[in-house]
């Protein structure tokens, strides 16, 4: 039959793009072998922090049966950043990056070792897991602020949004990695040496993985020209005095701090007095926050910011302080699963929004300093846990949670109304 004059003809082109699916940008940013590298080594290196947190206390408490001294096992990782961090900020700009985190990471791996053959031996005392955490704590130190500063310098800088929502990725998907493989290492060894021996394998992969890596995106920093001590107070001027604004996105971190982390840590007298349920029914919860926040940081990396990244993480803040809220009132355990993946979200959506603001706006070559200055507030978790926990004995705990989500709460709202430029930033 012959054709229809009067059809009309639709371009090979057009019909291609009509039948084209959207395409995803989940992982955009993996398609750079030097951020794939340093993707990984993350995925390993979050690993092995979450199943040493939860060994090594469980290891201090089964040798003492104090809740203090596993408590203070815990805590150690924290503390050295608040006098540590911005010194390694300085030595990150000063000094080779990628060689920083691959010693300390050798240096993790090599303590690990250590600590195993004390384990192993049978001669293993408090002292050597508290002197194993604070070796560990000090390497972390180190490491958290670089890597940070890393993930810049290997990703092309239109993918950095996308680039740390996987990097957050590598911390949400481990909360269930890290307990599921403490759970079952036990049951299928009856022993917690060997997590200790899985935990030291994953540091030295990180340290392998590394090896390869390039920094294609680094700039040659001038710091090495003046004193150690002039590097920190530029890096300190540069927020006070040339770049404010990085300060308001600073003080916003410190309700992360003081509001949000606590609350996974003190989960457990949350479960038994709120909920009044077993110690089960805390893994739950824990999972809960994990499944809001690998909610969160995979539509990031999927979707990218739908919204501006400043009111984004203003919001964030605003709906995790009023989950807390609700979480600290409520006595259904429905509502409580609910909460923490509304928390879970919030919490994801700051850090990635707050985090690629930060290192959009600092130049490279302050890069290292500025980081480890806006991390400075990691140092400060194990401080608002004790403190919490401390008012939680003497107050209780939905009384302890209800006030210290409000006070977030209208902080939050009142940064959302007067600060104006973080509001702004796109």
């Amino acid at each position: 039959m012959g054709q229809d004059p009067t059809a009309v003809k639709i371009p090979e082109a057009s019909r291609n793009r009509r039948l084209r699916m959207p395409r995803f940008h989940t992982f955009d940013s993996l398609a750079s072998k030097d951020f794939r590298l340093l993707w990984a080594g993350s995925l390993f290196d979050n690993m092995a922090i979450w199943l040493q947190l939860l060994s090594l206390t469980s290891l201090v408490y089964d040798l003492t049966e104090s809740a203090m001294y596993a408590g203070v096992a815990g805590g150690l990782r924290g503390l050295p950043t608040l006098f540590i961090g911005p010194w390694a900020g300085v030595a990150a700009d000063r000094i080779d990056r990628k060689m920083l985190v691959l010693v300390s990471q050798v240096l993790l791996a090599v303590a690990a070792a250590g600590f195993v053959a004390i384990v192993f031996l049978g001669t293993v005392q408090v002292w050597h897991a508290l002197v194993y955490a604070a070796v560990s704590s000090i390497c972390f130190a180190f490491i958290m602020p670089i890597r940070q500063a890393l993930v810049v310098n290997t990703t092309p800088p239109g993918n950095l949004g996308n680039a740390y929502a996987l990097s957050a990725m590598t911390v949400t998907v481990n909360r269930f990695i890290g307990g599921l493989l403490f759970a079952g290492l036990l049951l299928v060894t009856g022993d917690i040496k060997w997590n200790f021996v899985v935990e030291g394998a994953a540091y030295l992969v990180t340290a392998l993985l590394l090896i390869p890596m390039r920094t294609p995106y680094a700039e040659k920093s001038t710091a090495s020209r003046g004193s150690v001590l002039n590097n920190l107070t530029e890096g300190l001027k540069y927020i006070w005095n040339e770049n404010p604004i990085i300060l308001h996105l600073i003080i916003l971190s410190f309700i992360l701090t003081w509001v949000f982390l606590p609350v996974p840590v003190l989960l457990a007298p949350y479960t038994s007095q709120v909920l009044q349920q077993g110690a089960d029914v805390r893994g739950y919860l824990l999972s809960a926050q994990g499944v809001g926040g690998i909610t969160a940081t995979l539509g990031i990396a999927t979707l990218g910011f739908v919204i501006g990244k400043g009111k984004l993480g203003l919001i964030a803040l605003i709906t995790g302080c009023s989950a807390v809220l609700v979480l600290a009132q409520s006595n259904w355990l429905l509502l409580s699963l609910g909460m923490l993946v509304i928390f879970g979200i919030s919490q994801s959506c700051f850090i990635v929004s707050n985090n690629t603001l930060v290192q959009g706006l600092v130049p490279d070559t302050l890069r290292g300093r500025i980081t480890s200055i806006y991390m400075f507030e990691h140092g400060l978790g194990p401080i608002a846990v004790f403190v919490t926990a401390a008012f939680m004995d003497r107050f209780g705990v939905a009384g302890t949670m209800t006030v210290i989500a409000s006070i977030g709460l209208g902080l939050s709202l009142y940064f959302l109304v007067f600060f104006k430029q973080v509001r702004r930033l796109e």
